[in-house]
Protein backbone atom coordinates (compact mmCIF):
# COMPACT_ATOMS: atom_id res chain seq x y z
CA UNK A 1 0.00 0.00 0.00
CA UNK A 2 1.29 3.42 -0.88
CA UNK A 3 2.05 5.80 1.92
CA UNK A 4 1.81 9.54 2.01
CA UNK A 5 -0.88 12.05 1.18
CA UNK A 6 -3.14 12.67 -1.74
CA UNK A 7 -2.07 16.32 -1.72
CA UNK A 8 0.79 18.10 0.02
CA UNK A 9 -0.24 19.71 3.30
CA UNK A 10 0.52 23.17 1.98
CA UNK A 11 -1.39 22.82 -1.31
CA UNK A 12 -4.63 24.62 -0.50
CA UNK A 13 -7.19 25.65 -3.06
CA UNK A 14 -9.10 28.91 -2.74
CA UNK A 15 -12.04 26.92 -1.39
CA UNK A 16 -9.80 25.32 1.27
CA UNK A 17 -8.61 28.77 2.35
CA UNK A 18 -12.17 30.12 2.49
CA UNK A 19 -13.31 27.21 4.66
CA UNK A 20 -10.35 27.66 7.02
CA UNK A 21 -11.17 31.38 7.30
CA UNK A 22 -14.78 30.49 8.18
CA UNK A 23 -13.53 28.02 10.81
CA UNK A 24 -11.30 30.75 12.22
CA UNK A 25 -14.23 33.18 12.49
CA UNK A 26 -16.48 30.56 14.09
CA UNK A 27 -13.74 29.64 16.56
CA UNK A 28 -13.13 33.28 17.51
CA UNK A 29 -16.86 33.93 17.93
CA UNK A 30 -17.32 30.96 20.26
CA UNK A 31 -14.09 31.67 22.12
CA UNK A 32 -15.19 35.25 22.79
CA UNK A 33 -18.35 33.99 24.51
CA UNK A 34 -16.29 32.04 27.07
CA UNK A 35 -15.67 34.20 30.12
CA UNK A 36 -12.92 32.17 31.81
CA UNK A 37 -9.53 32.87 30.17
CA UNK A 38 -8.19 29.37 30.89
CA UNK A 39 -11.26 27.81 29.29
CA UNK A 40 -10.81 30.15 26.31
CA UNK A 41 -7.26 28.85 25.86
CA UNK A 42 -8.45 25.24 26.14
CA UNK A 43 -11.19 25.84 23.57
CA UNK A 44 -8.75 27.53 21.18
CA UNK A 45 -6.24 24.69 21.48
CA UNK A 46 -8.75 21.85 21.05
CA UNK A 47 -11.29 23.36 18.66
CA UNK A 48 -10.54 26.87 17.41
CA UNK A 49 -6.90 26.69 16.38
CA UNK A 50 -6.37 27.13 12.63
CA UNK A 51 -3.48 26.33 10.39
CA UNK A 52 -3.33 27.21 6.73
CA UNK A 53 -2.17 23.68 5.97
CA UNK A 54 -3.78 20.26 6.18
CA UNK A 55 -1.40 19.07 8.89
CA UNK A 56 -3.05 17.49 11.87
CA UNK A 57 -2.02 15.74 15.03
CA UNK A 58 0.75 16.53 17.51
CA UNK A 59 -0.73 20.00 18.03
CA UNK A 60 0.81 21.23 14.78
CA UNK A 61 -2.34 21.62 12.73
CA UNK A 62 -5.76 23.09 13.10
CA UNK A 63 -8.22 22.30 15.83
CA UNK A 64 -11.29 20.11 15.56
CA UNK A 65 -13.37 22.72 13.73
CA UNK A 66 -10.83 22.87 10.91
CA UNK A 67 -10.09 19.15 10.78
CA UNK A 68 -13.75 18.21 10.61
CA UNK A 69 -14.47 20.89 8.01
CA UNK A 70 -11.79 19.97 5.50
CA UNK A 71 -10.74 16.37 6.16
CA UNK A 72 -12.17 12.87 6.17
CA UNK A 73 -11.09 10.43 8.86
CA UNK A 74 -10.21 7.51 6.64
CA UNK A 75 -9.83 3.83 7.47
CA UNK A 76 -6.13 3.39 8.22
CA UNK A 77 -3.02 5.46 8.68
CA UNK A 78 -1.03 6.75 5.72
CA UNK A 79 -3.19 5.17 2.99
CA UNK A 80 -4.26 7.46 0.14
CA UNK A 81 -7.83 7.25 1.40
CA UNK A 82 -6.92 7.79 5.03
CA UNK A 83 -6.72 10.72 7.44
CA UNK A 84 -6.23 14.25 6.23
CA UNK A 85 -7.69 13.78 2.78
CA UNK A 86 -9.64 16.81 1.72
CA UNK A 87 -13.34 16.22 2.26
CA UNK A 88 -14.11 17.67 -1.16
CA UNK A 89 -11.06 16.17 -2.83
CA UNK A 90 -11.99 16.49 -6.48
CA UNK A 91 -10.66 13.18 -7.85
CA UNK A 92 -12.53 10.08 -6.78
CA UNK A 93 -12.21 6.48 -7.96
CA UNK A 94 -15.29 4.31 -8.13
CA UNK A 95 -16.53 1.08 -9.72
CA UNK A 96 -19.35 2.85 -11.51
CA UNK A 97 -20.42 6.44 -12.24
CA UNK A 98 -21.47 8.48 -9.23
CA UNK A 99 -24.13 11.17 -9.21
CA UNK A 100 -21.96 13.90 -7.70
CA UNK A 101 -19.01 13.68 -10.11
CA UNK A 102 -18.26 14.02 -13.80
CA UNK A 103 -16.25 11.31 -15.53
CA UNK A 104 -12.71 12.09 -16.52
CA UNK A 105 -11.90 11.60 -20.20
CA UNK A 106 -8.82 9.42 -19.83
CA UNK A 107 -5.72 8.57 -17.80
CA UNK A 108 -2.22 8.58 -19.24
CA UNK A 109 1.10 7.58 -17.68
CA UNK A 110 3.97 9.92 -18.47
CA UNK A 111 7.65 9.87 -17.60
CA UNK A 112 10.45 7.35 -17.41
CA UNK A 113 10.32 3.93 -15.78
CA UNK A 114 11.70 5.36 -12.52
CA UNK A 115 9.46 8.40 -12.28
CA UNK A 116 6.14 7.72 -13.93
CA UNK A 117 3.28 10.12 -13.30
CA UNK A 118 -0.44 9.57 -13.65
CA UNK A 119 -2.09 12.30 -15.70
CA UNK A 120 -5.86 12.69 -15.62
CA UNK A 121 -7.55 14.42 -18.54
CA UNK A 122 -10.82 16.28 -18.44
CA UNK A 123 -12.67 18.13 -21.15
CA UNK A 124 -12.58 21.89 -20.56
CA UNK A 125 -13.97 24.31 -23.15
CA UNK A 126 -14.07 21.50 -25.70
CA UNK A 127 -10.37 20.65 -25.26
CA UNK A 128 -8.59 17.99 -23.22
CA UNK A 129 -6.80 19.47 -20.24
CA UNK A 130 -4.20 17.43 -18.31
CA UNK A 131 -3.98 17.27 -14.52
CA UNK A 132 -0.88 15.40 -13.33
CA UNK A 133 -1.08 13.59 -9.99
CA UNK A 134 0.39 16.54 -8.10
CA UNK A 135 -2.23 18.94 -9.53
CA UNK A 136 -5.49 17.00 -9.27
CA UNK A 137 -6.47 19.02 -6.20
CA UNK A 138 -6.87 21.94 -8.65
CA UNK A 139 -9.59 20.24 -10.69
CA UNK A 140 -12.44 22.76 -11.08
CA UNK A 141 -15.07 20.35 -9.75
CA UNK A 142 -15.52 16.73 -8.65
CA UNK A 143 -14.42 14.06 -11.14
CA UNK A 144 -14.45 10.29 -11.05
CA UNK A 145 -12.02 7.79 -12.58
CA UNK A 146 -13.70 4.50 -13.44
CA UNK A 147 -12.27 1.02 -14.16
CA UNK A 148 -12.47 1.68 -17.91
CA UNK A 149 -10.01 4.57 -17.47
CA UNK A 150 -7.48 2.34 -15.67
CA UNK A 151 -7.84 -0.72 -17.95
CA UNK A 152 -5.42 0.48 -20.67
CA UNK A 153 -2.67 0.77 -18.04
CA UNK A 154 -3.13 -2.42 -16.01
CA UNK A 155 0.03 -4.10 -17.35
CA UNK A 156 2.13 -1.09 -16.32
CA UNK A 157 0.39 -0.40 -13.00
CA UNK A 158 0.59 -3.98 -11.74
CA UNK A 159 4.39 -3.66 -11.85
CA UNK A 160 4.58 -0.36 -10.00
CA UNK A 161 6.53 -0.42 -6.77
CA UNK A 162 5.56 1.32 -3.54
CA UNK A 163 7.60 4.40 -4.47
CA UNK A 164 5.68 4.97 -7.71
CA UNK A 165 2.33 4.44 -5.98
CA UNK A 166 3.31 6.86 -3.22
CA UNK A 167 4.43 9.49 -5.76
CA UNK A 168 1.03 9.18 -7.43
CA UNK A 169 -1.23 9.09 -4.35
CA UNK A 170 -3.84 11.48 -5.66
CA UNK A 171 -7.30 9.91 -5.45
CA UNK A 172 -9.79 8.89 -2.81
CA UNK A 173 -12.25 6.05 -3.17
CA UNK A 174 -16.00 6.63 -3.28
CA UNK A 175 -17.75 5.34 -0.16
Amino acid sequence: MATGRTVSASFLTDLDKQVIEICEKIGETIQNTIKDKDLQKDFKKQFGKVSYTRDGGLGLGGGKLQRDAICVRGRQGKAPFSNRNLRWHPLVVAHEPISFAKEIEKIEIEGTDESQVLVFYIKENGKLKPYPADKVHELPERYVALPKHWQPHVEILKNWNDTLWTQNSCVINAR
